[in-house]
């Protein structure tokens, strides 16, 4: 397998603070590329710092993995068994750089996805999602373009997985565990989310 080729199957656990915000809709149709904020609406679940009922348990430059809470999957109609949902999902994602001197802080995205697996445990749903676009936001529109990603993956994913993978390494400095201030609520929610998880296992 050469560089490329590697780089493209990078997959890596998402470190705890590193997800800044997850919101995630289900069957959103795309016409011709393009889909407008007024098409999209509200998602239909969302998550911050972790908290709220999702979290992204890892990384790769051409899909994620997500686990949601058990109310989550049932809003999101994933609390039953059976075939694979055929619907495409839309992710957002905004990830806390792990280099100390990036350009850019976080990598935000928009993404449409597939779901490849579904799995139910710990009180909640494991879900598989292989990424087949990117939305690249317009600049005249509230809307974004939707480019095919199902084959190439997403470069600033791959950039993100390197920068995890360096940091796992010892070559970046490993994340703090203290409080971030410029984040007060969502560390809040994730303080609240990690507690409400621990109730439900005792």
């Amino acid at each position: 397998m050469d560089e490329t080729e590697r780089r493209n199957n990078y997959r890596v656990d998402a470190p705890t603070g590193f997800l800044r915000e997850v919101a995630v809709w289900r069957d959103r149709a795309v016409a011709g590329n393009r889909l407008s904020l007024e098409e999209l609406g509200a998602p239909d679940a969302v998550g911050m710092a972790g908290g709220g009922g999702i979290a992204v348990t890892d990384v790769s430059t051409r899909g994620l993995r997500l686990r949601l809470w058990a109310d989550v999957a049932r809003r999101l109609r994933f609390e039953s068994g059976g075939a694979l949902p055929s619907g495409e999902m839309h992710v957002y994602l905004k990830l806390l750089s792990p280099a100390p001197c990036a350009e850019t802080r976080y990598c935000t995205l928009f993404l449409g996805a597939r779901v490849t697996h579904v799995e139910h445990a710990d009180g909640g749903v494991l879900l598989g999602l292989h990424i087949t676009s990117r939305g690249v936001p317009e600049k005249a529109d509230k809307a974004f373009r939707m480019f095919d990603a199902g084959r190439y993956g997403v470069k600033e994913l791959t950039r993100w997985c390197d920068e995890v993978a360096r940091m796992g390494r010892g070559i970046l400095p490993a994340p703090s565990p203290g409080l971030d201030l410029e984040h007060l609520l969502a560390e809040i929610d994730a303080v609240h989310a990690c507690g409400d998880v621990q109730a439900n296992r005792n």
